[in-house]
């Protein structure tokens, strides 16, 4: 039969795109590949090959090579019927379920006879899997629709693969795109190094780095989670791949109407719960509906899926036992100075806040045949959300204040056309539109207020206030069959057009070193405008437009602080701080997959990929070459041995959840800039790629702090309210300066918070495996993984305005090891004598204030070795790396006599030098990023995970009979999290990323993780092929406190203890001798003990 002439057209379209593009290949469907012998082992050629799909009745045929093998690729994941027909042999037919992106073999010992007669075994999916190279793990139907998946996130049940769990790679920091969903982390590799596919699309957010919305669970049929792939059709992602496909109609009509209620009342509370709120109401509903527009031939899928949530956030146990009253607070906590000292309004009462999150789904998904050899896809979904009152920041760290409204909406429509031009030669194309829009607006315009590493309030700093992205895709994949090798190559192209408002400062930002200087009680300052308490931030940042002054206006507006009791942040702010970044990923791929023999399968090939951006943001790097080789060894023997190994190079994308800030709201507007770390030059930057927005920073003594912030909550004026330097004769503290000369030291400058270094690399893994996996007994198999990946190239940002050291102090370990700690901008008048090796040996605690110093901070304007250009100036780079070794244990029993179980168990250990795009990991010295090396906050040094599905008997007695239990138990050991200081100790103008003393970066052992979920469910027939089922689900059915998070600002430039009272004083101390009393406990805890209900109804 002539291929059709849209086959030829789709032929020659996909030709030329495989030599323009990279691809993501099969990640939607199936190969099946065997070769086919007589009954003494001889090849049979030329014998046909026919894989019916028994749900649609569609075929795919194939011919056996000369050496008697056989493949068919491009066959969607299902349950198929093989047939083997050849001249002087009896038919055979075998049944096999095929899986997504599996690589399945199947071999077909034929007997003498004739034709028409047929032999027919039944088979099911290999467990095994001889001939696949990569280490993987399928996510089936079944377990889908048996096991519990909190919130019916069913991306969740990635967390079942071994070296997979939920990321930590932004503990204690903002997230600068704050997405509704579960963010993964791969062997240890930050949340932003992965590639989520649905149908083969790409669904990650260029903004935000992680997976945009996803069909619902209902739409879902099974998805394979990729820990390491050495298919060169597999690109962009440096840690783990997953690849989601939808489910399609069938020749039967199906459907089912549910509803998934949940209410507090059946719930346990939790300890991080404001006093007298524990509300949790939530409704789930949908329905779906499957079958033949015409049977045969084409095929519907549809599914409408709702979510009305409503509950009571939790905050951090130090907002809890420190936020008085709404109504005459007491003085000495938050609402009080709020109220009394700033003016602003205070937090509502008993933080009581309802958190909305509300989102309707839909989806549809038409499948039809064109003809034998050409087969038509088209999908479309779309997810609209009205989420009210989100943190925007990790949980309970964030004051309802600080809380933002998300309205976003979510649509892709895809189509894909896989054309069969020879039986040995196969075209599949796919094409993308997808759109993506997210309003993050404020619920307050109070400025943010932040107790380093505790607690904000106000509007957060760290989020764009919209984003909008658009994205067109095209994939082409060519395959070609050539006796025992199967070629492939292709290419993929996206343009993705990203909008984004992002407001850095506004209205402006005051960091404070404690919760005592946040509530003026610590006595640092002992007499202030304020009166009743002496509030005094060690830093303050704001920002200036161009549009009104040339960015010289005195004040914040000429309404003053009347701009601190708004909603919303204006209309016209976000317009100063809208920019516009395009860009596209590019590459190409080509594969050889050679069965050389029985036995051994080698898969080998080389991926090319590249991204373009704007000349004024990157340069474009186009050297980022991926070889990879993969090995598959069938031993056999009764266990089903096989062993498999692998090396590659993975690039991933440069993440650029910030790239779209610089353009134009993140700083670098005045210049030009010479770096006193890099020593390079950068120019200014008033352009088009940021030309309205300017940024300060503000640091001086307590006292100086404390009158400026005082004069911007009270007037909206700037601490350089004229041209004039604010520490000069007529500046704005001239008055204080006069009355106390000790605090004439202070720093203003400019402060550039993200600019990216225009040779940024792109991130790649060094990935390498070793794998056994065997059949110890009937309908059970066991995989043993050993998994490097070594981060190269990874990207994070540093302070490159960070002067030479200007002294070093005495400092301590938590163990009592002593050594020196560079200080800068330091006043040699105020330093001490040298001491145990170090040059200058004050008190450490002279810089968070201390008796002896009552809190003078010595800060120069113009220190020498350092650019006075700016106060910060903050690059993103790529030069951080990682390194994880992990052992991977899969044990897998398939269902049989009623029952199936799972579990995966992994040990690892992952180190870094901090590769986090966060405000609040950047490297503590920029001079010395290598002491920056330690456990990463990803670092899970064993964690388990077992799943298990069980059933009744479908017959019997009535009492006894449909009932379906499943289960997931996980057990995970502490991850760690860095002991921060609480104030800039070091004198380098900023102070979120300072560690206490000479410790290393994540050396706070957490807490461990205990959690089991269940599901019970009883269906009942209420006649032929229709059934309603009740379902009820526990999560965390053992009601453990799991504390994911905690307070670790210590409250100190060294450990006490070790550093003596004349450092912290008498005391009290607390946790590791901590001055801090909340100093250890807990900031956000997981899910305490959750019930939900359900009702379906199917048919």
């Amino acid at each position: 039969m002539k291929l059709g002439k849209i086959g030829v057209m789709v032929c020659l379209v996909g030709l030329i795109v495989a030599f323009v593009l990279p691809t993501y290949g099969q990640l939607v469907t199936a190969t099946l590949g065997g070769r086919v012998t007589d009954s003494s082992g001889g090849v049979v050629p030329k014998a046909t090959v026919t894989a019916t799909n028994n749900a649609t009745k569609l075929s795919h045929s194939a011919e056996t090579s000369d050496s008697g093998d056989f493949t068919i690729p491009a066959l969607p994941a299902g349950e198929y019927t093989v047939t083997v027909e050849a001249k002087g042999f009896r038919a055979e037919s075998r049944s096999i379920v095929l899986q997504v992106s599996q690589s399945a073999n199947l071999d077909f010992p034929l007997s003498v006879g004739e034709m028409k007669q047929q032999v027919t075994v039944e088979a099911t999916s290999e467990l095994t899997e001889p001939t696949r190279t990569s280490v993987s793990t399928v996510i089936e139907a079944r377990q889908i629709e048996n096991l519990p998946v909190n919130g019916r996130q069913f991306i969740d049940f990635a967390l079942l693969s071994p070296a997979v769990q939920i990321g930590d790679s932004t503990s204690g920091s903002t997230d600068v795109i704050v997405e509704p969903v579960t963010k993964l982390s791969f062997a240890g590799q930050n949340i932003h190094y992965n590639f989520i596919a649905v149908d083969g699309a790409d669904d990650i957010s260029t903004a935000s780095g992680i997976q945009r919305g996803t069909p619902s669970q209902e739409a879902v049929q099974e998805f394979r989670v990729v820990n390491s792939s050495y298919s060169t059709e597999f690109g962009r992602a440096v840690g783990g791949v997953v690849n989601i496909i939808t489910k399609s109609g069938t020749n039967d009509w199906h459907g089912n109407v549910y509803e998934y209620f949940r209410n507090n009342a059946m719930d346990a509370k939790s300890i991080l719960q404001a006093p007298g709120l524990n509300i949790l109401r939530q409704n789930q509903y949908g329905a779906t509906l499957g079958g033949p527009l015409r049977k045969e031939k084409t095929f519907l899928f549809a599914n409408y899926e709702a979510q009305r949530r409503g509950e009571s956030p939790f905050y951090n146990s130090v907002v809890l036992a420190n936020i008085g009253s709404s109504v005459n607070p007491a003085p000495g906590t938050i609402n009080f100075v709020k109220e009394n000292v700033f003016g602003l309004p205070g937090e509502p009462a008993n933080l009581n806040v309802l958190r909305t999150g509300d989102q309707d789904n839909g989806f549809i998904r038409v499948d039809h045949s064109i003809n034998e050899r050409e087969y038509l896809t088209v999908r479309y979904f779309i997810t609209d959300g009205r989420l009210k009152n989100q943190s925007p920041l990790n949980d309970g760290f964030d004051l309802p204040s600080a809380f933002k409204n998300n309205f976003f909406r979510d649509q892709s429509l895809m189509g894909s056309l896989t054309s069969t031009v020879t039986p040995s030669l196969i075209n599949e194309l796919r094409v993308q539109y997808a759109r993506r829009s997210f309003d993050f607006t404020t619920v307050s315009t109070q400025p943010h207020l932040e107790v380093s590493n505790t607690f904000t309030v106000g509007v957060n700093r760290g989020n764009p206030d919209f984003y909008r992205e658009t994205r067109y895709e095209i994939v082409d994949n060519v395959t070609k069959n050539l006796n025992k090798h199967t070629l492939s190559f292709g290419g993929n192209y996206n343009h993705v057009s990203t909008d984004e408002s992002f407001p850095l400062f506004y209205p402006f930002e005051a960091d404070f070193a404690s919760l005592g200087a946040f509530l003026g009680t610590d006595g640092v300052v002992p007499s202030c405008s304020t009166g009743t308490a002496c509030p005094h931030p060690f830093v303050i940042f704001f920002q200036r437009n161009q549009a009104s002054s040339n960015f010289t206006e005195p004040t914040l507006l000429p309404n003053g602080p009347a701009v601190y009791q708004g909603v919303k942040i204006p209309e016209s702010i976000r317009k100063l701080a809208e920019g516009t970044l395009d860009h596209t990923y590019n590459g190409l791929y080509i594969q050889d997959k050679w069965r050389a023999t029985n036995r051994l399968t080698i898969n080998g090939g080389v991926r090319w990929e590249f991204e373009t951006w704007p000349s004024a943001a990157l340069n474009n790097q186009y050297k980022n070459i991926d070889p990879r080789l993969g090995l598959a060894y069938n031993i056999g023997t009764r266990w089903n041995i096989v062993v498999r190994a692998g090396a590659g190079l993975f690039h991933g994308i440069i993440p650029s959840p910030l790239l779209a800030c610089q353009k134009p709201s993140c700083g670098g507007v005045f210049g030009p800039f010479t770096s006193p770390v890099t020593g390079l030059v950068r120019t200014a930057q008033e352009d088009a790629l940021n030309a309205n927005v300017r940024l300060f920073a503000f640091a001086s003594s307590p006292t100086i702090t404390n009158f400026a912030l005082n004069q911007l909550v009270t007037a909206g004026t700037y601490p350089d309210a004229t041209t004039v330097s604010p520490f000069g004769p007529g500046g704005p503290c001239a008055p204080l300066i006069t009355a106390n000369p000790a605090t004439t030291c202070g720093f203003q400058g400019d402060a550039t918070i993200v600019r990216f270094n225009k040779n940024h690399q792109n991130p790649y893994g060094v990935q390498s495996t070793l794998t056994v996996e065997f059949e110890p007994i009937k309908d059970i198999s066991v995989s043993i993984s050993y998994l490097r990946v070594h981060g190269v190239h990874l990207g994070s940002f540093y302070n490159v305005n960070q002067p030479a050291p200007s002294g070093t102090v005495l400092t301590h370990t938590s163990t009592g090891i002593a050594g020196c700690k560079n200080v800068y901008f330091a006043n040699p008048a105020l330093l001490g004598p040298s001491a145990g090796g170090c040059t200058n040996s004050y008190p450490v605690g002279f810089l968070a204030g201390s008796a002896g110093n009552p809190g003078v901070r010595c800060i120069l304007p113009f220190t020498p070795g350092c650019n006075t250009t700016y106060a910060v100036y903050f690059e993103a780079d790529s030069r951080w790396n990682s390194q994880y070794d992990g052992l991977l244990i899969n044990v897998n029993k398939r269902l049989s006599h009623h029952f199936s179980v799972g579990g995966a168990y992994t040990w690892s250990k992952g180190i870094d030098d901090g590769p986090n795009p966060s405000f609040v990991l950047i490297p503590q010295d920029s001079l010395n990023i290598r002491a920056e090396r330690a456990l990463s906050a990803d670092d899970v040094r064993n964690r388990f995970v077992g799943n298990a599905v069980l059933s009744s008997p479908t017959s019997g007695n009535i009492w006894f009979r449909d009932f379906q239990l499943g289960f997931i138990l996980t057990l995970q050991s502490a991850q760690h999290f860095t002991k921060f200081a609480g104030s800039d100790v070091n004198g380098d103008v900023f102070g979120a990323n300072d560690r206490v003393g000479l410790e290393g970066r994540n050396t706070f052992k957490g807490d461990t993780l205990k959690t089991l979920d269940m599901r019970l469910s009883r269906s009942f027939t209420i006649m032929e092929k229709k059934k309603l089922e009740f379902i009820a689900e526990a999560f965390n059915l053992a009601n453990s406190v799991n504390v994911r998070f905690f307070n670790t600002a210590y409250g100190a430039a060294d450990f006490c203890p070790g550093a003596g009272p004349d450092v912290c004083g008498a005391g009290p101390f607390f946790k590791e001798g901590s001055p801090n009393p909340s100093y250890g406990t807990p900031r956000a805890v997981s899910n305490p003990r959750q019930i939900q209900l359900a009702l379906r109804f199917t048919f």
